[in-house]
């Protein structure tokens, strides 16, 4: 695929997560927002080379399509935290999961702290928002 495949996939992948949220479909939602992530960084990293074996370790792939040098200084601290969101609660495999596997998962990974309330749904608004930061500084930053 090329780069901006995966640019414009990426910003319909963030926008329908949002939309997913809001009908509290959070499974997907959850998902989605991870695979929009993943599509911003490999939009970079196929502008480098249409190689690439880093799978969907959004780390390895962020590094390898050098997407952390997109972050300004003054907003480097707040996107590299929304990028730790999206890591922390974000695997490929979310794709298969139901309501309850999802939230067993967020449980697991000990992503219950200083949540009230829905730990899903916390945890959904959480990596939809940080999803939604790293898309709009990957597609801010585009150069044709």
């Amino acid at each position: 695929m090329s780069p901006q495949t995966y640019r414009f996939a990426a910003e319909e992948h963030a926008t329908a997560a949002f939309l997913l949220l809001g009908e509290r479909r959070f499974v997907l939602a959850h998902y989605v927002a991870g695979l929009a992530v993943e599509c911003i960084i490999r939009a970079y990293r196929t502008r480098l080379s249409a190689v690439f074996d880093e799978r969907h370790d959004l780390y390895e792939l962020a590094r390898a399509a050098r997407f952390f040098e997109l972050f300004p200084a003054n907003r480097a601290p707040a996107l590299s935290a929304a990028f730790g969101i999206v890591v922390a609660q974000w695997v490929n495999t979310h794709r298969f999961r139901s309501e309850a596997s999802l939230r067993k998962f967020l449980t697991e990974h000990r992503l219950f702290r200083g949540i009230k309330g829905d730990l899903l749904a916390a945890r959904s608004r959480m990596i939809v928002n940080a999803a939604w930061e790293l898309v709009n500084i990957g597609v801010s930053k585009w150069q044709p």
